[in-house]
């Protein structure tokens, strides 16, 4: 699915006036009733409720005057309070409130302390409020009487419902104005917009719905979109079939080099994700001070090997990674690792050698900042930081990042020729051609130690498939959102687990896949 920019959508409007014929007079028209069919939907009938629209000066608030229409044409208790005189309207909000007036509506114009009050006794009696006040136009902060208004809406205690984006939210950062309105439905108009996916925005669109207003596919496609919403249409086309008569060797080998006399797990969760991608071989590789020092059981499925160590973790040498090298598969490095010198040497021996793709995470990618050994590199690398790892890697702030976790991901993958699956509440994947997607499907429940090394073993494991890099950062990120959500959904975000949330990985796969029906999304 794609994810529109304003300023793509502007475009795309545009394009659909002036070059395809479609007047925006029949947009509108079409934007008030496809939006008004979802609303009928999401409040379960319109017939017995009544509705308070509060409309703006521009083409958002003349949606709301069209839809303040067809209420009213269809004996439903409505009002409509309006922040300008016809006079400074859109031309086409201005049309669609003298078509109003003459149907028998008048709108009550907002300007005062007291039109204020009026609007707050509207919403005291109504089952839901319409925010029609700026769409995607609005630029900083939202102030004065606009301001005001902003906050009564918030105070209602109907349901809140945004035609487009709620005000305040900038359709393509997410970013928020002091005060933006914050709905519990968003009913975005067209196509969906970036900034509903990304926080802070996600939390005050609400639920998002989608009203297709006839907008021609010519239109859309005119503006070349670069971001796109991973879903499981997208996911479900990218993961590698099966077939009955393959053996391991068809299915790859991915090989895992992870943990520390610190971080002993580490591998080990990874492993778990590298044995439920459907790669044929996983190899772990550990440091050898945790021979017979290993925390728990590694799954018997598991090949685990032992390399040699230095200060508690490993010592690789050019001689030792040229030999790694000669193996087949996809490599993973990072997860639990340390940072002493001795490690970063290993990591730029490893980067050196390795001809394939490797995935490099946590640790890894700090010793890539502390010591510029992304340079090192000569085969193709996914690299999956978190928050606060992206900002080493750029220098930035953590805040910075997450202003513009698209921007920055897309901007890294570009300049450094790599993908980026740049993990957070909402994770955004970026390759060096410009594109970026997003999993939005936040879930408290994994927002826990070794989530990050489940993920980097399941993107392993997928490469190692056969699948193209960019397709197993999509796929494994995917997947295990939905194993997360299944799991939060069994066993609560209190109390789940890492491990038991790989457990629902194969779930995950089989409901992608079409082979069972679960109430999970």
């Amino acid at each position: 699915m794609r994810l529109f920019t304003a300023a793509e959508m502007q475009a795309a409007d545009r394009h659909a006036i002036d070059k395809v014929g479609v007047s925006a007079l029949v947009l509108m028209e079409n934007a008030g009733i496809k939006a008004l069919i979802t609303m009928e939907k999401i409040v379960g009938g319109l017939k017995g409720k009544r509705f308070t629209i509060v409309c703006g000066k521009g083409n958002n608030g003349g949606d709301g005057l069209v839809i303040a229409r067809h209420l009213f044409n269809n004996n439903v208790a409505t009002q409509v309070f309006i922040t300008a005189i016809p006079q400074d309207l859109s031309p086409e909000a201005r049309h669609n409130y003298e078509i109003l007036v003459k149907s028998g509506l008048e709108p009550v114009l907002l300007n005062t302390t007291r039109d204020i009050d009026r609007l707050r006794i509207a919403m005291e009696f109504s089952e839901c409020v319409v925010d029609c006040l700026f769409g995607i136009g609005v630029k900083g902060d939202i102030t004065g009487v606009s301001a005001d208004i902003v906050r009564a809406m918030n105070d209602t205690r109907a349901c809140r419902i945004a035609i487009d984006v709620p005000s305040g939210l900038c359709a393509t950062t997410g970013q928020l104005s002091e005060p933006t309105f914050t709905a519990q439905y968003t009913i975005t108009l067209g196509a969906p917009k970036l900034g509903l996916f990304v926080f802070p925005g996600k939390q005050a669109a609400g639920e998002v719905w989608i009203a297709d207003i006839s907008l021609p596919d010519v239109s859309t496609a005119s503006v070349g979109c670069k971001h796109f919403l991973v879903t499981s249409e997208l996911v479900s086309a990218l993961v590698p079939q099966r077939d009955d008569g393959m053996h391991k060797g068809n299915c790859g080998r991915a090989m895992l080099l992870a943990g520390s006399h610190d971080y002993p797990g580490a591998g080990i969760i990874a492993s778990y994700g590298a044995l439920r991608s459907g790669a044929g071989i996983v190899q772990l590789i550990l440091p050898d001070c945790l021979r017979g020092n290993l925390p728990c059981q590694v799954l018997p499925e598991v090949i685990v090997n032992y390399m040699p160590t230095h200060d508690g973790g490993f010592a690789i040498d050019a001689r030792q990674a040229a030999e790694l090298a000669s193996r087949a598969g996809t490599l993973l490095v990072g997860p639990g690792w340390g940072r002493s010198s001795s490690r970063a040497e290993s990591l730029k021996q490893i980067l050196i050698h390795w001809k394939g793709l490797a995935v490099i995470d946590a640790d890894a990618l700090n010793l890539m900042s502390d010591h510029d050994l992304l340079k090192c590199a000569s085969g193709q690398l996914i690299i999956t930081p978190h928050v606060g790892e992206m900002a080493r890697l750029t220098g930035k702030t953590v805040e910075e990042i997450k202003a513009d976790q698209t921007g920055i991901a897309r901007e890294f993958a570009s300049a450094n020729k790599v993908i980026v699956v740049l993990k957070s509440a909402v994770t955004v994947i970026a390759e060096p051609r410009g594109t970026v997607y997003l999993c939005s499907r936040p879930n408290a429940g994994m927002a826990r130690g070794g989530s990050g090394d489940l993920l980097a073993g399941l993107i392993c494991g997928l490469a190692a498939s056969g699948i193209t890099p960019l397709n197993a950062a999509l796929a494994g990120v995917f997947l295990l959102a939905e194993a997360g959500e299944i799991a939060r959904n069994e066993l609560g975000a209190d109390a789940m687990t890492v491990s038991e949330t790989a457990s629902f990985i194969p779930t995950a796969f089989k409901k992608l896949r079409g082979q069972e029906t679960a109430n999970n999304s």
